[in-house]
């Protein structure tokens, strides 16, 4: 099983590693076949593409977990394939309903919420319905991937992703260089591959189903004993969603169509984080729910520990690079001395809450293993009460700069107190312990990353830059390695092995 989980961890991180590829390909030349105005609405379908993980009221997270429970039970169970078929039907219901509602909310945000002078109120309005028009994929393409990570079956879902991203990417590019550089070819091409991604990847976990789960009928009372996990999951990430999100709505409002766009691609690039934990996560979320499943508490903690040392191990060095030289990092990446003026500074700070946040997914995944989905829900909504006029003031004070300090604060927070609560009932007299494998680690990276800094000479050209970056990347991941005692032994105990 260890084995399954190690395939499944690489599997996510080639998948991770080429979507950043892509995305490191495609920004650049999508700001310039659209200007930074036009760019600004790509960037808000990417936060509406990551809300639409939160908007599907759980029906993913729970899908993941029951075929992930399915496969631990030593005989089949035959509720299973009305519950795999509810709920992907609940998820097209869902979609079309949010869609339907996201329409209707189109001319009002065009006309009343963003700010905009080049694009005309017709191209933005078209823009938002087809954004309205992808949702319903979206959220569907969501829960079969769920669907699919849940069976063990990463690779495939990777394979399926990976190839999605690539060919909306470059039929992107190809309309916009070959038809008109508009928004409207931009989004027309984008909802309708998004909707053949989506056919593939059900058609995908169709196949792979066991039997138990296959050939079943939408019948709701099938997930009467679901609802409540689904509830709880649902409000942990649409609030979760909320505290994320809400300085982009509230920035949208505040700042120029174009400003908002640079804004967006600083998140972007802290969000790079974010997808080397993902990897981890998903592969170890089914088989958290299968050692809870059996009650073994024992390895349940050992792999706990183990994978939260390893997630950071994983962001810990690229967080360093994005803190501590952020304007290297967008001055590389974009080329643009304005892009790099405008943002360095929220990229450095939007990536510390990033990496904080980071470390707090294993933990997340934990108590969804053990169907305890309510805490996260009641952290999250406590928080957004605070955040959201924090988030407003500091924003119409200081911008992004402001917005981005506010999610430092809400993640050093639930770093700090919400991980107690929730330590205390999943794994008592753990908490020291995650504690401790997580510091040394980030306090290692921290220190070698600031003298980097302080020693790098001024004026470097891009290629020596580039290679300076490079050093620093690899100096820190060995830091991080070696001051991770567990993650160390158990690699090289696998060296061995193979050798």
């Amino acid at each position: 099983m260890i084995a399954t989980v190690a395939r499944n961890i690489l599997a996510n991180v080639a998948g991770a590693a080429l979507g950043m590829v892509v995305l490191l390909a495609v920004v650049p030349i999508y700001l310039r076949l659209l200007g930074a105005e036009a760019y600004g609405l790509v960037g808000l379908f990417t936060t509406v593409m990551v809300a639409s993980t939160a908007l599907d009221l759980g029906l993913g997270a729970t899908l993941n977990r029951e075929v992930a429970r399915l496969t631990a039970r030593p005989r089949e169970d035959g509720d299973g394939r009305d519950v795999a078929m509810t709920l992907e039907a609940g998820g097209w219901t869902v979609g079309i309903v949010v869609g339907a509602l996201f329409a209707v909310a189109a001319p009002a945000i065009a006309g009343r919420w963003l700010t905009f002078s080049t694009l005309t109120p017709t191209e933005v309005r078209a823009a938002l319905w087809l954004m309205a028009a992808a949702l319903p994929a979206l959220i569907a393409r969501g829960l079969y991937l769920a669907g699919l990570n849940g069976l063990q079956r990463q690779a495939l879902a990777n394979l399926v992703q990976v190839g999605g991203t690539t060919l909306r990417a470059g039929a992107s590019v190809a309309a916009l260089s070959l038809l008109s550089p508009s928004v409207t070819v931009f989004f027309v091409t984008q909802t309708a591959l998004l909707y053949l991604e989506t056919l593939a990847v059900a058609g995908a976990l169709r196949r792979a189903l066991p039997a138990s789960a296959r050939g079943g009928r939408i019948r709701p009372a099938a997930l009467r004993s679901l609802v409540g996990f689904s509830a709880g999951v649902s409000g942990t990430m649409v609030l979760g969603f909320a505290l994320t999100s809400l300085d982009q709505v509230v920035l949208s409002a505040i700042l120029p169509l174009a400003e908002f766009g640079y804004y967006t691609l600083a998140v972007a690039a802290a969000n790079a984080v974010g997808q080397l934990v993902q990897p981890v996560t998903t592969a170890v979320y089914p088989r958290f729910s299968q050692l809870v499943e059996r009650g073994d508490s024992h390895d349940l903690a050992d792999e706990y520990h183990f994978f939260s040392q390893l997630v950071a191990v994983l962001v810990l060095p690229l967080g360093g690079l994005l803190v501590f030289f952020p304007g290297d990092v967008l001055a590389l990446w974009t080329r643009d001395d304005h892009v790099v003026r405008a943002v360095a500074l929220v990229l450095g700070l939007r990536a510390v809450g990033t990496v904080l946040n980071a470390l707090m997914h294993v933990p997340h995944v934990l108590q969804l293993a053990f169907g305890w989905s309510s805490l996260g829900a009641g952290v999250n909504a406590l928080a957004l009460v605070v955040v959201a006029p924090a988030t407003v003031l500091l924003s119409l004070r200081w911008g992004g700069a402001g917005a981005a300090a506010v999610y430092i604060a809400l993640n050093a927070a639930a770093l700090l107190l919400a991980m107690g609560r929730m330590h205390r009932r999943v794994l008592p007299g753990e908490l020291s312990r995650w504690y401790g494998r997580l510091l040394l680690p980030a306090v290692a990276v921290a220190a070698v990353a600031a003298l980097s800094r302080a020693a790098m000479p001024d004026a470097l050209g891009a290629p020596a830059r580039l290679a300076w970056l490079a050093a620093t990347g690899a100096l820190t991941a060995a830091v991080a390695l070696a001051a991770a005692g567990g993650v160390r032994r158990r690699m090289l105990a696998a060296a061995q092995r193979l050798g």
